[in-house]
């Protein structure tokens, strides 16, 4: 009860209502507040106490490895964005690896429109002949340099694809296995010995004390005596996959030998016919002089030698020659045999195509 100027001031039921009412909101409001303090000092505590064992953590970075890492974002953004951008990006396409299987008889065919009009030289993407003649020595030189794109087109044919006694006429295996260039080899069924490697398989190996060429799956050459052959590790370190026995070796590390063996009748003026390689990959020639006719004398092995290196040849080798020396080109035999008609042998080595009709130039 208030009590100012003799008046009397008394408060009605419906004002003690409001008051109460008005209380109560105050209450709750400051159990809201509490709650918001209240959760407020503990986020508060939550985050001092994740940050006092993550500042730790940090620290055990030194700041070269802090530097790597922030390198390796930087990287990993760059490249994200390149990726981005790949459609942008020029693509260069490659050449095709063009290749012929080991075990295939017979090549794929040569493009008839690739040989010039007298079938000296022939050209496409994958292989090149260019056949030239000189004479010197009295005597008739034919020199054919090839090149090709792959290992596998240097290739060994046996007559009829058989090992044995089998013999036909060079030009005629050369047609059949669809030889761009073939040249005889080393007449392996008129001797009985020498080492004798047909598609990785060896046909024979008794010592003839002969030089033996192996030709591993590279196209390159590595020539030894048949008799230091199971001495050595040739066998083992190089992939062979094919071997003629004739020789002698008549070109090493590009320098001509001075030939000492007595096989083949060195000394005297003869028909001659090698196969060679050049120092740089895949790059070959076949060289063989005329002889026994009255066009062409024939030469000794050691002037066919010092002839052969002059070309610059890293490794010539020599096959069988006289009545047996044997060129051919688009079916076409280009020397003349000696004082008869073409021989039948067992085996030649030729070099093909490696375009299949549908893929050529």
């Amino acid at each position: 009860m208030n009590i100012e100027n003799n008046q009397i001031d008394e408060k009605t039921p419906e004002s003690n209502a409001g008051d109460k009412k008005s209380g109560n909101k105050l209450k709750i409001w400051l159990r809201v507040i509490s709650v918001a303090l209240l959760l407020a000092a503990c986020i508060t505590a939550f985050f001092k106490f994740e940050m006092y064992n993550y500042i730790p953590f940090l620290n055990r970075f030194t700041s070269d490895e802090k530097s790597e890492a922030y390198t390796f974002a930087t990287d990993v953004k760059s490249l994200y964005e390149k990726t981005l951008n790949l459609s942008s990006v020029e693509i260069k396409s490659r050449d095709p690896i063009y290749a012929i299987e080991l075990d295939r008889y017979v090549a794929p065919e040569p493009d008839p429109t690739k040989y010039d009009e007298k079938f000296d030289n022939y050209s496409d993407s994958t292989i090149s002949v260019q056949h030239t003649v000189e004479w010197m020595h009295d005597s008739k030189f034919h020199f054919i340099e090839i090149r090709i794109k792959h290992p596998s087109q240097f290739r060994m044919a046996l007559a009829k694809n058989k090992y044995g006694r089998i013999r036909r006429l060079p030009s005629l295996i050369a047609q059949e296995v669809n030889a761009v260039v073939a040249v005889n080899g080393c007449f392996y069924n008129k001797r009985p010995g020498g080492v004798i490697i047909h598609r990785r398989q060896i046909l024979r190996n008794i010592p003839y004390g002969v030089d033996v060429l192996l030709i591993d799956s590279n196209g390159d050459f590595h020539i030894i005596d048949d008799r230091k052959l199971g001495e050595s590790d040739l066998l083992e370190k190089y992939d062979i996959v094919n071997a003629v026995s004739f020789g002698p070796e008549l070109v090493h590390d590009g320098e001509a030998l001075t030939i000492t063996k007595r096989n083949w009748e060195p000394t005297t003026c003869e028909p001659r016919t090698a196969i060679c390689q050049y120092d740089d990959s895949l790059h070959y020639l076949i060289c063989l002089a005329e002889g026994r006719n009255r066009y062409s004398l024939g030469v000794t092995m050691q002037v066919f030698a010092d002839e052969i290196a002059a070309k610059g040849v890293k490794t010539a080798y020599n096959l069988d020659g006289g009545q047996s020396g044997t060129i051919v080109i688009g079916n076409q035999l280009k020397n003349r045999v000696g004082w008869g008609p073409e021989k039948g042998q067992g085996d030649i080595l030729y070099f093909a195509t490696a375009l299949e009709a549908d893929e050529r130039d």
